[in-house]
């Protein structure tokens, strides 16, 4: 179901999950859990993480990803295929999405949070690959903070192009490893590009007659974040 509401001026596109979807992503996310590791993404020297935590970011991530995929097909007709196979560790899926070419990170929050985040090592690591995302979508999961479990609404809050995670773009700041976000006394673990929500691109039907009339942009000239500092 697909829901738009308006709060303060904003439009919220809001998704809502059935309990066999929450289900089946809650037990795929603690089961990759038990096979993850426990450090952050290519941050060799921060805390090690207990596989709650671990399963808690996963279940945050998939939900984020059915959601997309469901207000995919929902609102566009565009069937989008998730990944729920189980890695072993030191491997990693190659893409949460992908549409007529264009490769595709759903990033989910529990709701409250305001930035998309990027990882620098992650776009280090994929650009290695030759496999960076064309797109990065931002979801906010409601979220039962009593219990630590996720409601059934997920808001699609917007995108932003990999051309945006540059460090000279205006609405893209550069926090490094150490910094809080911003109005937070969240400390960050690793270099990330952030963009506020309100700066993401929303205008859903723009995006997806582009992704689905044109062939995705070359990524391969995309910079090595640590290299343009």
């Amino acid at each position: 179901m697909i829901v738009h509401v308006h709060l303060k001026g904003e439009p919220e596109l809001l998704i809502t999950l059935s309990s066999e979807e929450l289900e089946k992503c809650r037990e795929f996310s603690y089961e990759c859990a038990k096979n993850q590791q426990q450090i952050e993404f290519g941050q060799s020297d921060t805390a090690a993480r207990g596989v709650t935590e671990i399963g808690r970011d996963n279940l945050i991530g998939k939900v984020a990803e059915v959601a997309f995929s469901k207000m995919m097909m929902e609102k566009y007709d565009i069937p989008v295929h998730l990944d729920f196979s189980y890695y072993p560790r030191g491997l990693w899926d190659a893409q949460d999405a992908t549409i007529n070419g264009w490769r595709i990170d759903v990033k989910g929050t529990r709701k409250g949070g305001k930035w998309l985040l990027v990882e620098w090592s992650k776009l280090n690591f994929r650009k290695k690959e030759g496999k960076l995302s064309h797109l990065y979508v931002m979801a906010s999961v409601m979220w039962n903070r009593t219990d630590e479990t996720p409601a059934r609404q997920v808001d699609i809050v917007g995108c932003a192009s990999l051309r945006k995670l540059l460090p000279n773009v205006p609405t893209t700041k550069v926090l490094r490893k150490g910094d809080f976000i911003p109005n937070t006394k969240t400390r960050l673990q690793a270099d990330n590009y952030a963009i506020h929500f309100s700066d993401l691109f929303k205008d859903w039907n723009a995006v997806v007659g582009e992704i689905t009339s044109n062939k995705p942009f070359a990524a391969s000239d995309y910079p090595n974040p640590y290299s343009i500092e």
